[in-house]
C-alpha cells in the first residue's frame, strides 16, 4: 500500500510545482523612469509682419520644485499673429560647471505622452493654436500660432503634462489637461501693448 502513494506524491508534487510555475509571471515590469528636472523654458515668436521684433520669454528654475524661478515678462504687439516654438531644458551642475541637457527632442519624439497646454487669462486677449501633432495626429504644442486681439495685460500659462498610456483625442482642453503628470506649470505676466 506504501508504494500506491509513492507515485501519486510524485505526480502531486510535480503537479503542483507546475501550477505555481505557470502562475509566475514572465515578465517584469518596467520600472517608472524619473523624468529629468526641467530648469529652463524659453518661449519664441516671430511675428509674421517682419515690421515687428521677434519675442523671447524665459522661465528658470536650477533649485528645484517649490523654489522661486525667474521669469520674464512677455510683451507682445497687438493685432498680430506669431509662429510659435517652445524649447525644455534641464541644467545640471558638474563640479565647478553646469551643462544644460536639451529635452525639447526626447518631447517631440515621444510626443504621443506628451502634451503643452497654453491658458491666456483674460480670456480673448492671446489666441493659441497647436500646430504639431503625435503619431496618433493629436497635438503637442510645441509649436504654435499666436494670435493677438487689443492691448491689455494679463497672465500667459504654459504646462507641459506627461500624460503615457493616457493621451486621449479630445477638442476639450480643460479635460484633458487633468490627466496625467504636470511637468511644468508657468504663468508668464503678459502685456499686449
Amino acid at each position: 500500500m506504501k508504494n500506491l502513494f509513492r507515485p501519486y506524491l510524485a505526480f502531486l508534487l510535480l503537479g503542483s510545482l507546475l501550477f505555481t510555475t505557470a502562475c509566475k509571471d514572465d515578465e517584469e515590469p518596467e520600472p517608472d523612469h524619473e523624468h529629468e528636472l526641467i530648469t529652463n523654458v524659453t518661449l519664441r515668436l516671430v511675428p509674421t509682419d517682419t515690421n515687428k521684433p521677434t519675442v523671447t520669454a524665459s522661465w528658470e528654475n536650477l533649485v528645484g520644485v517649490g523654489a522661486t524661478a525667474t521669469i520674464d515678462d512677455l510683451v507682445l504687439s497687438a493685432n498680430t499673429t506669431y509662429t510659435g516654438s517652445i524649447s525644455f531644458e534641464s541644467e545640471e551642475e558638474h563640479g565647478d560647471h553646469s551643462h544644460a541637457h536639451d529635452l525639447t527632442k526626447e518631447i517631440r519624439e515621444e510626443g504621443d505622452s506628451h502634451e503643452l497646454f497654453y491658458r491666456v487669462t483674460p480670456e480673448g486677449l492671446v489666441t493659441v493654436t497647436k500646430t504639431d501633432v503625435d503619431e496618433n495626429n493629436r497635438p503637442i504644442g510645441l509649436e504654435t500660432t499666436v494670435t493677438t486681439n487689443a492691448a491689455g495685460t494679463g497672465v500667459f500659462r504654459v504646462v507641459l503634462k506627461h500624460q503615457p498610456g493616457l493621451k486621449i483625442t479630445s477638442n476639450d482642453d480643460n479635460a484633458k489637461m487633468n490627466i496625467g503628470e504636470t511637468d511644468v506649470d508657468i504663468e508668464f505676466p503678459l502685456t499686449v501693448q
